[in-house]
């Protein structure tokens, strides 16, 4: 599933979530955040975690299996 929505009442335009994702998920246009590419989501909850305003919401269900270095 990954990274479903952006609840924008909540988003204070901090760009964590542009700036921590490490699939580049997100695009910005101005100062919005927006989803671009969420087949690409691995879902890793990094831009849930790091939200302050809780405006991002991430499935709870894993789309792709993270590789592991072992």
């Amino acid at each position: 599933m990954g990274i479903l929505s952006i609840d924008y009442d909540k988003c204070n335009d901090c760009s964590v979530c542009y700036d921590i994702c490490p699939m580049d998920v997100f695009r910005k246009l101005g100062r919005k955040v927006f989803i671009s590419y969420a087949k690409d989501c691995m879902t890793c909850y990094l831009c849930e975690l790091e939200c302050d305003p809780d405006a991002i919401y991430v499935s709870p269900e894993r789309t792709k299996k993270i590789r592991l270095p072992y």
